[in-house]
């Protein structure tokens, strides 16, 4: 699934000490990407706001560069100097200990606004900026959104994640007509049926959150990727009907199956891990273009898997672990032989290129296991197909001894139970030596007509 696009130099990475201008202890800001919330910790001698909690105006140029002012993990907590900025675009006041958004009234020229890792806890004072395009707010302490975005006409890329916020409601994103990002993951929120008044939304990422049961996204015409990960989702509608929809990650739910899906024909990449579902023989007819496929730890048999997915013939990259029948480690070689014959177009399986010599799958990240070699590879692959060219002619040969077998026991039905004469090699009685020569004569006679007698036809 790919990041969003919001942001995405933000919290990444970002580690930053801040420096009391005149304070006595060095209070250091941290702020992660990771699912836990950043946290800015400010420790001073007092409780009191003094002059030195305000940036100097004198620093702001220094800050600048072009069109771009940079306040990153300058220990801010007032925004009192920040009345006026001429011909600022950019503004970035993130890692910081702001608490609320002031000040900015007057700079309708911001079109980009990065205010995460502050302790903000309310969304206000943006209604004059109405040019403002991205807006960046995760790793704050925001609990709703109230009337703080209605006025953003223009705003296109939101980011709410890792925030204490429950519930999302219609009213509070029908002011964002032209949206095309949201990311409200690692929220709280229960329901995010509101998302459906967002006309122009494409990308929607709302994982770790308490969604549960049915989820209906039906009205989002234009969405292109969804992460509703790690939640207790047992049912998704409305999809079938999204024809832009090329990205779905649904890991971490209850799903049992995936006939709430629906048909998506434009689905190119979609992640079913850690889910319950014990069949994918509907794969092929469901998700005909599919490409990279996760069903990892899930209830599905191995062999009875891969028969149904070889009819996805698009599919890239397959990740297949932890499921039902699933080999041993000693026999990962041939299950490796097994699929790369049954599957040759398929470049990844679990992690493990099955072409290494391919130069996008060196630059993309492998998991920890050991690949073939490619010349190991080939040869395992000509020994799967003697087998399997042997294995088609031992059913041959079993099919035709059977057809021969039939055809002699039909020919044995129907020969007659019993012969319609006495075979004449029958053997003769003994002749008993006491007999008197008249008799011997008279028995002789009669057996010389019987044996000169011609056979009835």
């Amino acid at each position: 699934m790919a990041k969003s696009q919001v942001g995405e130099e933000s919290v990444l990475g970002c580690q930053t000490t801040l420096k009391k201008l005149q304070g006595t202890q060095v209070a250091k800001s941290v702020c992660s990407k990771a699912k836990s919330h950043a946290f800015i910790k400010d420790v001073t001698s007092n409780n009191k706001a003094s002059s030195d909690d305000l940036f100097s105006i004198e620093k702001l140029d220094e800050c600048r560069n072009g069109n771009t002012l940079d306040l990153h993990g300058k220990g801010i907590k007032k925004l009192q100097k920040f009345e006026k900025l001429p011909g600022i675009k950019t503004l970035d006041l993130s890692c910081n200990s702001i608490e609320e958004i002031e000040y900015l009234d007057n700079n309708n020229e911001i079109t980009e606004l990065k205010l995460y890792g502050n302790n903000i806890r309310k969304i206000k004072n943006l209604d004059r900026l109405q040019e403002l395009q991205v807006l960046q707010l995760q790793f704050n302490n925001i609990t709703s959104l109230r009337k703080g975005l209605l006025k953003l006409r223009k705003l296109q890329r939101l980011r709410l994640d890792s925030n204490r916020l429950i519930c999302v409601e219609s009213r509070e994103l029908s002011g964002l007509s032209q949206l095309t990002s949201l990311d409200i993951s690692h929220n709280q929120i229960t329901d995010i049926t509101a998302v459906n008044v967002l006309p122009c939304l494409e990308e929607l990422l709302a994982s770790n959150n308490k969604l549960c049961g049915v989820v209906d996204l039906s009205k989002c015409n234009k969405l292109q990727e969804l992460d509703l990960s790690n939640n207790k989702i047992s049912e998704v509608r409305g999809l079938s009907l999204l024809e832009t929809l090329t990205s779905v990650n649904l890991s971490g739910n209850v799903l049992r199956c995936t006939e709430c899906l629906g048909s998506l024909c434009s689905l190119q990449e979609l992640n079913l891990a850690d889910n319950q579902l014990k069949s994918v023989s509907s794969f092929a007819q469901q998700f005909p273009n599919l490409e990279v496929l996760n069903v990892v730890n899930n209830d599905i048999d191995f062999r009875d898997g891969l028969k149904f997915l070889m009819q996805c013939f698009h599919l890239v990259e397959l990740n297949l672990a932890g499921n039902l029948a699933e080999t041993p480690e000693e026999d990962e070689t041939m299950r490796l032989m097994e699929v790369s014959y049954l599957m040759p177009q398929l470049e990844r399986l679990d992690g493990v290129p099955l072409n290494p010599s391919n130069s996008e799958d060196q630059n993309s990240p492998v998991i920890q296991k050991t690949a073939l070699a490619s010349a190991s590879l080939e040869s395992t692959q000509k020994i799967m197909s003697c087998l399997m060219d042997f294995e088609s002619q031992m059913e041959d040969l079993q099919q035709s001894l059977a057809k021969r077998f039939s055809q002699v026991k039909n020919l044995m039905e129907s020969l007659p139970k019993k012969l319609p004469f006495k075979p004449s090699f029958a053997p003769e009685s003994k002749k008993p030596d006491h007999l008197p020569p008249s008799t011997l004569k008279s028995s002789m006679t009669i057996r010389w007509n019987i044996s000169t007698k011609p056979l009835a036809s």
